[in-house]
């Protein structure tokens, strides 16, 4: 009987120390990713403080989801507020314009590297390094003119599940995936300057790469965008107006998207946009059915 219970209990000590271990080893591991520093020069861009660029750049703004994620406001919003996966603030962009200079905020959003060097995470770095710097400098202006408002500060603690998809690579930090959307761009994927189908292609960059993919080919919870071709042209316009898709559905993400951000495109923007996304799915076509 003494012998049992002394098994158990140092089974059970065992146990405890192999979990600490591996709790301290995830943490280690997880920290020197997220301690990691990148060498980005600090670029600038022209700065518009004319009204009519400033408004655009709230367009923009909208397009490209500065105000979903940081809010209409931009004063913030919790990206993730949970144990397991952690707390994770969209900062308000309000405060983050009077702390951070015009070269440093082009840095953090095309190259998802802070001042200290650090990468930041969850923004989607990847998909505005291809900003031109008219339309980025438009959408620092529109920032940079909203009356500071009470808002989230940074905030990044990563919890125990957000750490291991950290260090077998789940996700990678944004930095990281600017460098790999740098590769496809110098790889020839998407059409040069002066293609006929560069503007859609650019759009569909700057726009849906979070969801999608930097090659458009899809995630777990999005489809390869090739499937743009089970619609016309006067249905691709009435679901980026109205977020109905075909059949009459709301899907969960895609139709907010649609309403919240897509519905702000002029129509020769969607024009260009649905070109290329014909052409593509014409040039390399898929199986499968409309979402």
């Amino acid at each position: 009987m003494h012998r049992a219970l002394r098994w158990l209990r140092n089974t059970i000590a065992a146990v405890v120390v192999l979990l600490l271990v591996a709790v301290a080893t995830l943490y280690a591991l997880s920290e020197r990713i997220m301690r990691r520093t990148y060498e980005e020069p600090l670029v600038s861009v022209p700065i518009p403080t004319d009204s009519a660029s400033i408004a655009e750049g709230e367009r923009l703004s909208s397009i490209h989801g500065c105000r979903g994620c940081h809010a209409a406001s931009l004063a913030g919003q919790w990206f993730e507020d949970d144990f397991w996966l952690g707390h994770i603030a969209a900062p308000n962009l309000t405060e983050a314009a009077r702390t951070y200079s015009d070269p440093e905020l082009v840095r953090i959003i095309r190259r998802g590297v802070r001042p200290d060097g650090r990468s930041v995470v969850v923004m989607s770095s990847d998909m505005f390094a291809p900003l031109s710097d008219t339309d980025l400098g438009k959408i620092i202006a529109y920032i940079r003119s909203v009356p500071p408002v009470a808002g989230l500060s940074r905030a990044v603690k990563l919890g125990p599940l957000a750490r291991l998809g950290l260090v077998i690579r789940q996700y990678d930090p944004s930095a990281v995936l600017v460098r790999q959307a740098d590769s496809v761009t110098a790889s020839g994927y998407f059409p040069a300057s002066g293609d006929p189908g560069a503007k859609g292609a650019y759009l569909a960059r700057t726009a849906c790469v979070e969801c999608h993919g930097v090659r458009l080919e899809g995630s777990d919870f999005a489809p390869d965008l090739r499937i743009a071709a089970g619609y016309t042209r006067e249905q691709f316009a009435h679901f980026f107006q109205t977020g109905e898709a075909l059949g009459g559905r709301d899907l969960p993400l895609m139709s907010q998207v649609a309403r919240s951000r897509f519905s702000h495109l002029t129509d020769e923007e969607e024009d260009a946009l649905f070109a290329y996304l014909i052409a593509r799915a014409v040039t390399h076509p898929i199986s499968g059915s409309t979402p």
